[in-house]
């Protein structure tokens, strides 16, 4: 989700540029001209339902074709404009990663571009927002993904 002016003070187009020392009636153009710069920005907020007790998989792919394997980062809370806030994991290069929380797993073949998050034995306390940050080379080009997950009671049956 991109929002275009933040506030009146410091302007921020899509790809995040501070529009600061321009004029309101500049910003249009600056906008128009930064979008035209930055096409490659990825960004997206998913919700994803969890049952207590069981294990819930927060998606994280890119393409590795274009780029190979790149860092990445899990946090807790919307994905910030660098790494990842209240990190749950962090690559950046070597062997997989160890995850400080022996419920957290990455699952997917992250050699393939899957760092999706898997949380073992879902509780109440794990709802929220979780960001995932892969960081593909050049200026905003990484692709982030907002995940709510929300937690409900297991159906029965």
């Amino acid at each position: 989700m991109w929002t275009t002016i933040i506030s009146d003070e410091a302007c921020n187009c899509r790809c995040g540029v501070s529009l600061l020392h321009i004029t309101m009636t500049q910003i249009p153009m600056y906008c128009s001209l930064i979008d035209l710069l930055c096409p490659a920005v990825s960004s997206s907020t998913r919700s994803v339902i969890g049952f207590f007790g069981h294990n819930v998989t927060l998606a994280c792919r890119y393409d590795t074709s274009h780029h190979g394997v790149l860092s990445f980062c899990w946090g807790r809370g919307e994905v910030p404009t660098f790494k990842c806030s209240d990190t749950i994991v962090s690559w950046e290069d070597g062997p997989v990663p160890s995850i400080p929380s022996p419920r957290y797993r990455l699952l997917g073949s992250t050699a393939d571009g899957d760092v999706s998050l898997t949380i073992l034995h879902a509780q109440r306390s794990d709802a929220g927002l979780y960001g995932c940050r892969v960081e593909i080379p050049g200026w905003f080009n990484d692709h982030k993904v907002n995940t709510r997950l929300v937690m409900e009671q297991t159906p029965p049956g």
